[in-house]
């Protein structure tokens, strides 16, 4: 029989989950006009919301907005003009990653916590982690969403946790070795990067660790079978599962169910997500193939409150049934709306690179590529675009696999690449992730 950590939301008929969010949205408008000047000159023109269509007429926020309402800060209100609750009653801050700029910070009540608690139990629940597990806990940044937050999910299943993430790599592998792990939960690179590497570290390999069950994200990747095969063969692990997050929402929204079939919403009771075209902002269906971005709404944050959050993710709906009863749609992330290359006309996501050439040629790479950019603003290409790419070292003509890399992609993608074959461990490995865009060196 499926289990799940809460049956009545997710199960609930997404038709009655909508009018469940719309009533408590609306709650939520209330509070933030009486306790708010940011929001309440922010939503001034708005009324009761009645559907789905009419939430549309509220602007999207973005974490620039955020950054803005966070330049002028004090004592009083150290978050800045998005901070509702009073300081006194914040008992935590976590922070953004601050990959995309400047990070942005955010308030925990005793409330939220609670929220936070059980909403990301729902969500590590549904990938997999259980009481009896003794779980890695390799992100090594506490103030970040990956952290802290993760560590009290999994004391809340009530699995051991070994946060091993701030130790130098020979002791973290030592810690998940000694303490006889049975699951492990990183960024995807980093998982990568543990399962490559055991045997320089503790002279044995990743699958003579014991490691059952491995969870990964931060970053797309592993939605892809030959990132998601490799690291299953190397941890000889039953079950690999992608999970994502976002700090300023809720740092853990979308899990895969034992099915590994795309990520199911989790946090159901304590959020609303919406689908928009990016460029339009209109509203998408929730039907396999659509492509979009979704928009968050925190219905219960006291603190710190996001009203109609554009995550800049690009996700692709992979199915809105499953058959583990759950029935939050699946999805898969594209990439970042933000990371979007375009090639004489033509859009292109660096992940999307990235995945043609592991599909493609999955036994001649490692699975790391990085777009290589003149500056950080450049986002146009004229000529091919540059792009490292890792290859094993046992590929002998390197220069048919170049050519085969770059005539593969332009059939697929319709955009011309320079490929730019280096050794393993050319491309450089981070604990936290390993971004697909790199600025050239001068």
């Amino acid at each position: 029989m499926p289990e799940y950590w809460n049956y009545e939301f997710e199960t609930m008929p997404w038709g009655d989950l909508c009018k469940y969010w719309l009533e408590k949205f609306n709650i939520l408008i209330d509070i933030l006009k009486a306790r708010s000047d940011f929001y309440k000159k922010r939503l001034r023109e708005i009324k009761k919301i009645s559907s789905f269509e009419d939430l549309t007429s509220i602007p999207v926020m973005t974490k620039n907005d955020i950054r803005e309402a966070q330049m002028v800060t004090d004592r009083s209100t150290p978050l800045g003009a998005i901070q509702v609750a009073r300081t006194e009653d914040i008992v935590q801050v976590i922070s953004s990653s601050g990959t995309t700029g400047r990070p942005v910070y955010y308030g925990v009540t005793e409330k939220d916590l609670e929220c936070w608690r059980d909403a990301l139990a729902t969500f590590l629940f549904t990938a997999g982690l259980r009481k009896n597990d003794i779980v890695a806990h390799v992100v090594g940044t506490p103030i970040f969403a990956g952290g802290e937050p993760y560590f009290e999910a999994m004391r809340h299943i009530g699995a051991t946790v070994v946060w091993a993430g701030g130790f130098p790599t020979q002791r973290l592998f030592e810690t998940i070795q000694h303490m006889h792990c049975t699951a492990i939960l990183g960024t995807t690179s980093f998982d990568l990067y543990l399962a490559e590497n055991c045997r320089e570290y503790l002279g044995i390999e990743a699958k003579d660790l014991g490691i059952k069950k491995v969870l990964g994200g931060g970053e797309p990747g592993l939605g892809e079978e030959p990132i998601r095969r490799r690291i299953k063969e190397l941890f000889a692990a039953e079950t690999v599962r992608e999970i994502m997050g976002l700090a300023d929402v809720m740092p853990g929204m979308w899990a895969e169910c034992e099915k590994e079939q795309g990520m199911h919403f989790t946090a159901q009771k304590y959020v609303m997500v919406e689908l928009i075209d990016p460029d339009t902002g209109k509203h998408l269906p929730w039907e396999p193939g659509v492509c979009g971005e979704p928009i968050y709404t925190t219905l219960e944050r006291e603190a710190t409150p996001i009203v109609r959050y554009a995550s800049h993710d690009y996700v692709r709906v992979e199915g809105i049934d499953c058959d583990c009863g759950r029935t939050s749609p699946r999805i898969r992330c594209i990439g970042r709306v933000d990371d979007m290359l375009i090639y004489k006309g033509m859009n292109v996501f660096p992940s999307a690179i990235r995945d043609v050439i592991v599909k493609s040629f999955g036994k001649k790479v490692t699975g790391y590529i990085q777009v290589v950019k003149e500056s950080e603003k450049q986002v146009r290409f004229d000529s091919p675009i540059p792009v490292d790419i890792e290859v094993i070292p046992s590929v002998k003509d390197l220069e048919q696999l170049k050519r085969d890399i770059e005539n593969k992609v332009r059939e697929l993608l319709r955009v011309r690449i320079r490929a730019n074959l280096v050794p393993p461990e050319t491309i450089e490995r981070t604990v936290y992730k390993t971004p697909l865009v790199r600025v050239k060196k001068k």
